[in-house]
């Protein structure tokens, strides 16, 4: 098995979360995945999966993708018509937010 010393932790400990929420991963995997995650010290079992996401937050990504739409030099008028038909019919400004630092 290779090291993990030159990956991203935060990346590695998404890959370990997808695993135990992949379907087509064995227990044998998952357990393997839960154990590396807890040597990792990752709260996986406290912690909301994507599924469980609020609507608000999937509207708010859907919206975002059309004030996106309007800034992009490479979408048609047909297109950004339609983004910003959306947009005002959510009440939703066409400027995007500034953007987050983290």
């Amino acid at each position: 098995m290779s090291s993990n010393d030159q990956k991203n932790p935060e990346r590695v400990a998404a890959g370990l979360r997808g695993t135990l929420h992949n379907d087509n991963v064995s227990g044998e995997a998952k357990d393997r995945a839960a154990d590396r995650l807890r040597e990792m010290g990752d709260d996986f079992e406290n912690k909301t999966s994507h599924s469980a996401g609020t609507g608000d937050q999937h509207k708010n990504q859907v919206l975002g993708g059309y004030k996106a739409t309007l800034h992009n030099d490479k979408v048609g008028e047909d297109a950004k018509n339609h983004a910003r038909q959306v947009l005002e019919e959510n009440d939703a400004s066409e400027e995007p937010l500034p953007q987050s630092r983290n």
